[in-house]
């Protein structure tokens, strides 16, 4: 079991070794959470990504997201995300995605663990592109481990996320992996933080890029 546990580590990282792109980038967010019910929960949430070594903005993403809970171990949810690129001097493009989700989850003594699978949509903008109505279908597998500590607020995590593409007209493959480890931490009742590490790699491509992505968010929860 132990040598099936490497071997999967490092076929998953080997790819990195010889990409012919390595980067590093940052992702800050802060989300808002608002929980009208035990079993309802409504999500806003602004992100900054940024590249080539943290220098430069890649994307800001603003989403909302609507998450019901069906049962104890399954919960669903949809969301839509609008996505900012910047362009020449002050002009963004804009794309806009919507997506629909599954997510089981089990805790097992102080282990907890989940599978989530999101099935997603991106358009390019609307109005200024011919071929704004020509989506890209992905979907998105996440599977994730993590311990809670014994004060109760300390919860490392590690999780590892398939992009798997299904755009019509093409043949259906998996084009990148995340792979992440991080710490989330309730500050109190309402406040959590989230630092983690991924490490992004393209898969299919002639010149696949790695990218070295450190990030932190922070959540404040309404009830």
């Amino acid at each position: 079991m132990k040598k099936s546990i490497w071997f999967f580590i490092l076929l998953c990282i080997s790819p990195a070794a010889v990409a012919q792109y390595q980067d590093a980038g940052l992702w800050a967010g802060l989300m808002l959470r608002f929980e009208p019910g035990k079993k309802w929960k409504i999500g806003l949430e602004e992100e900054a990504r940024f590249f080539e070594n943290m220098s430069r903005l890649d994307k800001i993403n603003s989403e909302v997201s609507i998450d019901y809970q069906i049962s104890k171990f399954l919960d669903a949810g949809i969301l839509y995300r609008l996505i900012s690129r910047p362009k020449n001097g002050n002009r963004f493009d804009f794309n806009h995605r919507f997506g629909a989700y599954l997510n089981v989850q089990k805790k097992y003594g102080g282990w907890n663990g989940s599978l989530k699978a999101t099935f997603q949509k991106s358009f390019s903008e609307f109005r200024h592109s011919d071929d704004w109505y020509v989506p890209e279908n992905y979907v998105r597998g996440v599977a994730e481990v993590s311990r809670e500590l014994k004060n109760k607020k300390t919860e490392p995590y590690t999780n590892i996320e398939f992009w798997y593409r299904v755009s019509a007209g093409e043949p259906a493959f998996v084009d990148q992996y995340r792979l992440a480890i991080g710490i989330k931490q309730k500050l109190n009742k309402r406040n959590r933080l989230d630092v983690f590490y991924k490490l992004q790699q393209e898969l299919q491509v002639k010149n696949p890029s790695t990218s070295h992505i450190f990030g932190i968010g922070y959540r404040y929860i309404f009830r």
